[in-house]
């Protein structure tokens, strides 16, 4: 007679694995002209994590592209940054609801939801994204650092191992990389 497993071994996220997806690097331009120069001069200081100097420069991209999903994300990330984790989740649920397939609001509330300890949630937001054919380097990045603290918080450490190893492939100089490394070592997995 077979034993059952106390805890689920499954592997989070199978259904992208086993199909072909493409993860690319080419950059489509939304926005106008003017738009694109102030990008240009906020993402160096939201990469830098000056989320006041950034938050002004996209409140400006704002007012001339109102409803534009990486605007809002970005505006989000910039409000983050300076400690204001309510105004930035409420900004990524309204990003949600506009833009369902949006996949940087999607990843955003499942890591909140993880710190909350609600996997369940946090899985139910990232599972639709397991559909997808293609991704943005960028979206592969917050997509595999998502699933591997989700498996990691459910103690799949196969899980996040395999997604790590997927991870590295397309983008080996990622230095998220190296977090997550040292955290797979110190677990063994």
């Amino acid at each position: 007679m077979p034993r059952k497993r106390k805890t689920p071994s499954q592997l989070i996220g199978a259904k992208l694995l086993q199909s072909d997806f493409v993860v690319n690097n080419t950059t489509n331009k939304f926005h106008t002209l003017v738009v694109e120069k102030i990008m240009n001069e906020a993402m160096p200081l939201l990469r830098a994590g000056k989320g006041a100097q950034a938050e002004a420069l996209l409140r400006k991209a704002l007012t001339l592209e109102p409803v534009k999903p990486d605007l809002l994300n970005n505006l989000a990330q910039a409000l983050e940054f300076q400690g204001l984790k309510e105004d930035s989740l409420c900004i990524s649920e309204t990003i949600l609801i506009l833009f369902p397939n949006y996949l940087f609001a999607r990843t955003a509330l499942a890591h909140a939801a993880m710190y909350d300890g609600d996997y369940e949630d946090a899985l139910d937001l990232l599972t639709p994204l397991f559909s997808r054919r293609e991704f943005h380097v960028s979206e592969y990045n917050a997509l595999c650092s998502a699933l591997i603290e989700l498996s990691l918080l459910t103690n799949r450490y196969h899980s996040a191992r395999i997604w790590f190893d997927t991870w590295s492939q397309p983008d080996t100089k990622n230095p998220q990389l190296d977090v997550y490394r040292e955290l797979l070592q110190k677990i063994n997995a």
